[in-house]
């Protein structure tokens, strides 16, 4: 029971703290926000990547980028094959897809953080907590870049906590998963390989300003600090 609770908060709590941000789209307009998104992912995909290659080794962190973005080219595929037959304009599709790209590297995301949570109440109630402190910091961090760039992408704000609520429930398939960090490993490099691609063009396409730049450093360090001074487990 104290398993599901703890799952539980972590899906729900992250997605609730993005409540109290604007729901005007202007908000997410402003150069420091989409640098300040952009940082926190670009800091997530490191980390993912760091932990994937110390953890799994180089073999295994190569292979999840690899299948990671296998699925973030067969995403781009399928919607430009689909929608090209319903006529949508280029720039319609293109946030579909960036915006599906960033919701399925946070379904895997979320299931690793859920593998955390599981193996810590494993030990002990302890290091279960911790672990729970541990993902619910960078969650909410997480989720607040996620709520940026899905709208950046065209999504409606209220629409975005509705779709990110529901991927946050995939934390649950860790109780049908067993511990493993061959598996945690490839998992992580998989959601840092899906994200990428999307990462480097935003990146490359932005306008970088005064701004900009500082949404980003702080997007990048906030998350950062959140990982490792906050006790966590993978």
């Amino acid at each position: 029971m104290k398993i599901f609770l703890a799952l539980f908060l972590v899906g729900v709590i992250p997605v609730l703290f993005t409540f109290v941000l604007p729901k005007k789209k202007i908000f997410f307009e402003k150069s420091v926000v989409k640098g300040f998104g952009l940082g926190i992912y670009t800091a997530l995909i490191f980390v993912l990547l760091k932990e994937s290659f110390e953890h799994g080794g180089i073999g295994l962190g190569f292979s999840g980028i690899f299948l990671g973005l296998l699925i973030s080219i067969l995403i781009s595929y399928y919607f430009k094959e689909f929608h090209h037959h319903h006529e949508e304009g280029e720039h319609h599709i293109h946030s579909k897809i960036s915006a599906f790209k960033i919701l399925a590297s946070d379904f895997f995301h979320n299931i690793i953080d859920g593998i955390a949570i599981v193996s810590g109440f494993a030990i002990n109630n302890t290091i279960g907590f911790a672990s729970l402190c541990g993902v619910l910091g960078h969650q909410i961090i997480q989720q607040s870049g996620q709520q940026v760039l899905l709208i950046s992408e065209g999504v409606k704000p209220k629409k975005a906590i509705l779709i990110s609520f529901v991927i946050s429930l995939s934390v649950f398939f860790a109780l049908f998963i067993n511990d493993s960090i061959s598996l945690e490993s490839v998992l992580m490099a998989l959601s840092a390989g899906i994200i990428l691609s999307k990462i480097l063009i935003d990146i490359k396409e932005t306008k970088w300003g005064k701004a900009s730049l500082v949404g980003f450093i702080f997007g990048f360090a906030i998350l950062l600090v959140s990982l490792f001074l906050i006790p966590h487990t993978h």
